[in-house]
């Protein structure tokens, strides 16, 4: 392989010129033990989970995938610094699993209501504000609060799901191109990498506004619920994951970082991204385990009827409130 190279270096090549890099070899080294570490965070959550839910509660499996996102990226990243040439496959599984994490978030969001009625019920007399960000924090003047009718619901939970679709979409296509090596980090005009990056941003700035819209209308509502400390983790890896990586695509194009041996500045780009996002999934897990391990409040603050099944609607198990009977929650 040339110098310099935008191309992802096979593992023999990759190694070879890192052989002299200590600081590198050793940032590997770390990074491998955070996964494990955050890996051995999420067993002992499944142990939490499973002593304190009932066989059968959908909720436990709900937890566990959301607290199973944080270690599910850092492998993924760990994977695709270790292995360069993986690193276009390890995005498009972490892309799913995020998306998938954001539906099962609303969904549990509005369950905590008692279903999607439960919740236009209980909001009838506040007004949802929709001027927020990231899409709409400049437009006060365009769009006014509203009341909460089934039919904007459905509307706000399109918007925050629909990139659960869009987004492993376009990763496949990515993929697909990769493989034909028609698939160049470039910003330019004749690259189709720009233009599968808009339509990736476009959706998921979309998704992160409709998840804002539900959490700071229930923010009040299911305060007892701890949502704040179980949203922010997740907002956070919906930035990081899709925000960093543009920003180092964009560095590239200005040759930062510098090239390095066979790593171009994309290569090297991408390698900083996922060491980052390592670490980041790491302090990630951490924020949501608190989160999820908190007290349940008493029973008399919890939202009457919340007990009521919105999962029976898709053919789910009745799903209780979100404390557990043990006075505490994951």
């Amino acid at each position: 392989m040339s110098n310099c190279s935008d191309d992802f270096p096979t593992t023999d090549v990759f190694y070879d010129d890192i052989s002299g890099d200590t600081v590198l070899i050793v940032f590997l080294v770390l990074a491998c033990v955070l996964a494990v570490a955050c890996l051995a965070i999420y067993i002992e959550e499944l142990f939490f989970i499973r002593n304190h839910y009932a066989n059968g509660d959908s909720r436990a499996w709900k937890i566990g995938v959301l607290l199973g996102l944080y270690p599910a990226i850092c492998i993924f990243s760990l994977i695709a610094l270790l292995v360069p040439t993986s690193s276009v496959l390890m995005a498009l599984v972490a892309s799913c699993y995020l998306s998938f994490s954001i539906y099962i978030f609303i969904m549990m969001t509005i369950e905590c209501y008692g279903g999607p009625d439960k919740m236009v019920e209980t909001l009838a007399d506040d007004k949802v504000n929709l001027n927020t960000p990231p899409c709409c924090c400049c437009m006060c003047c365009i769009l006014k609060p509203i009341t909460l009718t089934r039919k904007s619901l459905k509307i706000i939970e399109g918007l925050a799901m629909q990139v659960m679709f869009v987004r492993p979409l376009l990763l496949v296509i990515a993929a697909v191109m990769w493989t034909d090596g028609r698939y160049n980090n470039e910003i330019s005009a004749d690259e189709p990498y720009v233009y599968l990056n808009v339509v990736s941003a476009v959706s998921t700035l979309l998704s992160m506004y409709g998840l804002i819209v539900i959490f700071r209308a229930s923010r009040v509502h299911l305060k007892h619920y701890h949502l704040r400390l179980k949203f922010v983790p997740l907002q956070l890896a919906i930035l990081f994951v899709n925000l960093q990586r543009t920003i180092f695509s964009l560095l590239a194009d200005r040759d930062i970082p510098e090239c390095k041996g066979t790593r171009g500045s994309r290569v090297r780009g991408d390698s900083i991204h996922n060491g980052l996002l390592v670490v980041e999934m790491f302090l990630f897990c951490l924020l949501a385990r608190k989160g999820y391990r908190t007290e349940t409040p008493d029973s008399d603050e919890r939202i009457d009827n919340c007990s009521t099944s919105y999962t029976n609607e898709i053919g789910s198990t009745q799903i209780d409130n979100y404390g557990s009977n043990s006075n505490q929650t994951v």
